[in-house]
């Protein structure tokens, strides 16, 4: 039987999570699709999040942000290192990532795992990484999949 929905959501990232809970919000069938492991997107796995909490982490455990209160002296850990730093980020994200599958949930919006395809206009098949495949409609289809950044040609990049 094929499943019916008022709107799907390929991808999962701000933009799809915000649209999905709308929409579910003024009581209709929402599902999302996400192709990742988890929901969030780049934003969240990779981009925004990561980045800033890096960041963050290494002011903090440094102590660099605290030098004004407590003075050139004060430090959170003495031995820093990448590892602390990356220990930190992947907190962050895992509870990121559950902020936002809670949030979906408790809306009743599904989440359907797979990367989607579209059969026709209002049908989407979507194929789990394990390869199984399955057919959802939607009166709606939001594309929420991201966007690459800008790489100008006057900047090489090397890729590391």
């Amino acid at each position: 039987m094929l499943e019916k929905y008022d709107l799907i959501v390929i991808g999962s990232g701000p933009a799809g999570q915000k649209a999905a809970v709308q929409a579910a919000k003024i009581n209709k069938r929402v599902a999302v699709i996400e192709r990742g492991r988890e929901i969030g997107g780049v934003a969240v796995h990779t981009g925004t999040i990561p980045s800033k909490t890096l960041r963050e982490a290494a002011m903090y455990l440094s102590g660099y942000d605290q030098r004004g209160l407590y003075g050139k002296s004060y430090r959170l850990k003495d031995n820093l290192g990448m590892d602390d730093l990356l220990q930190r980020v992947a907190i962050t994200i895992n509870q990121e990532t559950e902020v936002m599958t809670h949030q979906l949930r408790r809306n009743n919006v599904e989440i359907l795992e797979g990367t989607g395809s579209f059969i026709d206009p209002h049908q989407i098949q979507i194929k789990s990484r394990e390869g199984k495949t399955v057919r959802v409609h939607a009166d709606h289809v939001l594309l929420a999949t991201g966007t690459k950044p800008h790489r100008p040609d006057h900047i090489p990049f090397d890729g590391e």
